[in-house]
């Protein structure tokens, strides 16, 4: 839970957009993942999410989802995929899947869930149904206790942008179907309709 601070959660368009990278390439660069002017050929096939504060507009999180053909989202491409999972994903429409990247914030912003709720309607309105990702193994843990529902382990973890990490599946109806059995709270503000500014309470 944060102070009284309110923010709005949105897709990155026009100048937002830049900003959104702008944000994704200091915060990598910040904690090494990425070196200075180093190239991301996945910019132009995402959608960046910006979180902006109400008071000053300023970009304080970010995240994006990437519509690369399968065999080209990083996930995929950087890890070894379980031959059983690597089917499944296979079988999906390409307008089906996305990977999440990108995903960071400044300190003292907590705005992660707010995010992952941004993420999930525009999923949802767009009918995406699977996100594939690869997440740090200590975030993956922290994933699995707040949504008290499993990413699918979909390959071998190794090191990735310098730490281990695990590639991950999400089936977002099943996921939702769980959290309205198990964590109805955050199920509520999942799905919650209210667009404009939400506060990080959940």
């Amino acid at each position: 839970m944060i102070d009284e601070e309110d923010y709005y959660f949105k897709l990155a368009e026009g100048s937002l957009f830049e900003e959104a990278m702008a944000l994704h390439y200091q915060r990598y660069q910040e904690v090494g993942f990425i070196k200075e002017d180093e190239d991301d050929p996945y910019v132009n096939s995402s959608k960046y999410f910006v979180v902006q504060t109400v008071d000053t507009q300023e970009v304080v999180g970010v995240t994006r989802l990437i519509f690369n053909p399968l065999q080209d989202l990083p996930t995929i491409r950087y890890f070894d995929i379980f031959e059983e999972q690597m089917e499944k994903l296979m079988l999906l429409d390409s307008g089906k899947y996305a990977e999440v990247s990108a995903f960071t914030k400044m300190p003292k912003h907590d705005v992660g869930l707010g995010l992952i709720r941004t993420i999930f309607k525009y999923s949802m309105e767009t009918d995406l149904s699977h996100w594939v990702c690869c997440v740090d193994e200590r975030v993956y843990r922290y994933l699995n206790r707040i949504f008290k529902f499993p990413f699918e382990v979909i390959g071998e973890p190794t090191v990735y942008l310098g730490s281990k990490s695990i590639p991950c599946m999400l089936n977002i109806s099943e996921c939702l179907v769980a959290l309205k059995e198990k964590r109805k709270p955050l199920y509520d503000y999942l799905m919650e309709s209210e667009n404009k500014t939400i506060r990080e309470e959940v």
